[in-house]
C-alpha cells in the first residue's frame, strides 16, 4: 500500500527460510504491495520445487482465489502450490494435509475478522494449528489481534517478521455522517470527472446507491450473498477488472467482499470512500488502491461513528458475551440452571452445543474466536472513548499518523443526533417509565411547553421528521428474584423496512 524501502523478500531470504523447522509458526505482518505473495510464489516456491515439497495456500475470498490461481497457472507453478479456501476446510469433515511441507494462511486476520458473522472460523484454525509437523505461515497487513490471540490465548510462540505500515499516501482525510453524503460524493465525482472506489458494508445500501447512478458506476458484491444482489453484478466486467487491475467506469461501488488480495493499479482513482465499521476491514479496503510512487496520493472519506453510537455498540457487544462470561466461570449445569430451556440458546453463537467424544454426551462450549473478537472490539471502543468528542475520528487520525487536521463534512452532528441515538438503542427493551425517559427527552415533543410521553405522540413526531424508526409496544415478562413479573406494555425502538 505504501512505497517500501524494503520488501518481504529482503528480510526473509532463502537462507532464512531454511532455518525454519517443522512445527514452527511464522507470522508476516506487512502492508499491501510489500511482496508477501511474491515471496510465496518465488522464494518459497523455488525452495519447495528443488526439494520436491508442496505448499498449501489458504485464501478467504473467492475473488482472491481466482486472481491468485490465474497467476500461478500463468507462471506454471500449479505443480507445487495448491490453493484452497478456509471455508472448504470448515465445511469438510476431514482434510488431508499430509502432502504439504508448508501451510500458508493468507490474510489471516480472517479468523477473527469474519468471526463476527462466521461461526466456523475456529474450525479451520484448529485444523491448521493441529498440524505440528508442518511449517505454518500466517500473513496479513492487519493481523495484530490475531497474532495476540495465537500468542497469549493459545499460548503458542511464533517467529515474527514485520514491515511497519505507513499511510503517507493519504492526501486528505475526511469524515462524513449522513448516508445522503454518499450521493453528493458521486455527484461531485461526475461533475469533476474523477474516479473513485466506494466500499459499503451493507449490500442493500451499496446496490441502491449504484442503481441511482448506474450509468457511471460498476457494482460488485459477494457470490455468496444470500439476498440475491449478485445477479446485478456484471461478472465479465468484474473479471476484466481483476485481470487488468482497473475499471473503466468512474465509480466502483463494492461491498467488503473486495477487502483483500485484489489490486487496483490506476492513478486516476483519486478518491476512496469507506462506509465500513470494522477497523481491520477498513484498512484492508484502503489497501485495494495500490500506490505507484511517492507522488501518488489519494483522498480518503470515512463514515464516522459518533460517541453515542459507540456506546450502543459497546452495550450490544457486552450483551453478546454475557452468557459466555457466565459459562467461563461456572459449570455447564450451573449455566443451564441460570439460563433454562430456550434461554440457554445463545443466538450470537458464541456459546454452542457440542459432544464430548469420550462419553458421547452433550455439553456447552465457547467459540473462543467469536468471544475474543468481541473483547478486542470492546477494547477498541474503550480506546476511542478516551479521545472524548469525535473519538472515532481522532482514533483513526492517530492510527494513520495523519498530522494535518481532518475534515468533517457535516460539522453539525446534532442535526443527525436523534437518528443516531435511535439506531444505538434499536431493539433494547424498556420496561418502565424510567427506562424510557431519555428516549422521550430526545424526541422532545411538547404541547403548551409540556413534554408529551404517549407513544402515539412520539411516533407521530418521528413520522413528521421523516426519521425511519418507530416505537413498538408489546407485552413481555422477566424473572426477578426467582419470580415471573409480567409487563403489559414494554417498549422497543425498531427501524422501518424500506
Amino acid at each position: 500500500m505504501v512505497i517500501w524501502m524494503k520488501r518481504i523478500s529482503h528480510i526473509i531470504t532463502a537462507n532464512e527460510v531454511l532455518r525454519w523447522s517443522p512445527g514452527d509458526i511464522i507470522t508476516i505482518t506487512a502492508g499491501t504491495g510489500a511482496g508477501k505473495s511474491y515471496f510465496i510464489k518465488n522464494i518459497l516456491y523455488d525452495l519447495c520445487k528443488q526439494n520436491n515439497k508442496k505448499i498449501l495456500m489458504l485464501i478467504h475470498r473467492i475473488n482472491c482465489v481466482d486472481q491468485f490461481r490465474k497467476e500461478i497457472e500463468k507462471d506454471k507453478k500449479t505443480d507445487t502450490i495448491d490453493i484452497k479456501t478456509y471455508q472448504s476446510l470448515e465445511n469438510s469433515a476431514f482434510f488431508d494435509f499430509s502432502e504439504y511441507e508448508y501451510i500458508v494462511n493468507d490474510e489471516f486476520h480472517y479468523f477473527l475478522g469474519d468471526a463476527a458473522f462466521n461461526i466456523k472460523t475456529d474450525i479451520s484454525l484448529d485444523m491448521i494449528l493441529a498440524q505440528n509437523d508442518k511449517k505454518i505461515i500466517f500473513m496479513s497487513a492487519t493481523g495484530d489481534y490475531m497474532k495476540r490471540y495465537i500468542n497469549y490465548i493459545r499460548k503458542i510462540n511464533t517467529i515474527d517478521y514485520e514491515l511497519p505500515i505507513e499511510f503517507k499516501f493519504i492526501k486528505s482525510l475526511t469524515f462524513f455522517n449522513k448516508n445522503e453524503t454518499l450521493e453528493k460524493f458521486i455527484e461531485e465525482a461526475i461533475e469533476k470527472k474523477d474516479k473513485g472506489i466506494f466500499f459499503i458494508q451493507s449490500v442493500e445500501k451499496a446496490y441502491n446507491l449504484y442503481k441511482k447512478y448506474e450509468n457511471v458506476c460498476l457494482f460488485n458484491c459477494s457470490k455468496n450473498n444470500n439476498k440475491g444482489f449478485y445477479k446485478y453484478v456484471d461478472q465479465k466486467k468484474i473479471a476484466d477488472m481483476l485481470q487488468n487491475e482497473m475499471f473503466e467506469e468512474q465509480i466502483l461501488i463494492t461491498t467488503t467482499c473486495l477487502d483483500a488480495g485484489v489490486n487496483i493499479n490506476d492513478k486516476n482513482v483519486k478518491h476512496v470512500v469507506l462506509d465500513v465499521q470494522d477497523i481491520g476491514v477498513l484498512i484492508q479496503c484502503l489497501g485495494r488502491r495500490r500506490i505507484q510512487n511517492d507522488d501518488d496520493k489519494i483522498n480518503v472519506y470515512i463514515k464516522t461513528i459518533t460517541n453515542q453510537q459507540l456506546g450502543g455498540m459497546e452495550t450490544q457487544l457486552k450483551n453478546k458475551i454475557k452468557k459466555a462470561d457466565y459459562l467461563r466461570k461456572h459449570t455447564v449445569k450451573e449455566y443451564l440452571l441460570e439460563y433454562p430451556r430456550a434461554k440457554s440458546n445463545d443466538y450470537s453463537n458464541i456459546v454452542y452445543d457440542d459432544i464430548v467424544k469420550e462419553d458421547d454426551k452433550g455439553t456447552k462450549k465457547i467459540n473462543e474466536l467469536m468471544y475474543f473478537k468481541c473483547k478486542f472490539d470492546l477494547n477498541d471502543i474503550a480506546e476511542m472513548k478516551v479521545y472524548g468528542e469525535y473519538g472515532y475520528c481522532k482514533y483513526l487520525q492517530n492510527l494513520f499518523k495523519y498530522e494535518k487536521d481532518y475534515r468533517t463534512i457535516e460539522e453539525d452532528y446534532k442535526s443527525n443526533d436523534l437518528e443516531n441515538y435511535l439506531a444505538s438503542i434499536k431493539g433494547q427493551v424498556m420496561l418502565q417509565l424510567k427506562d424510557r425517559e431519555e428516549l422521550i427527552k430526545k424526541i422532545d415533543v411538547k404541547s403548551n411547553g409540556k413534554l408529551l410521553r404517549k407513544i402515539y405522540n412520539l411516533n407521530g413526531a418521528l413520522e413528521e421528521m421523516e426519521i425511519p424508526y418507530r416505537i413498538i409496544e408489546f407485552p413481555t415478562s422477566k424473572i426477578i428474584n426467582g419470580k415471573k413479573k409480567n409487563y403489559k406494555s414494554a417498549w422497543r425502538v425498531e427501524q422501518l423496512v424500506s
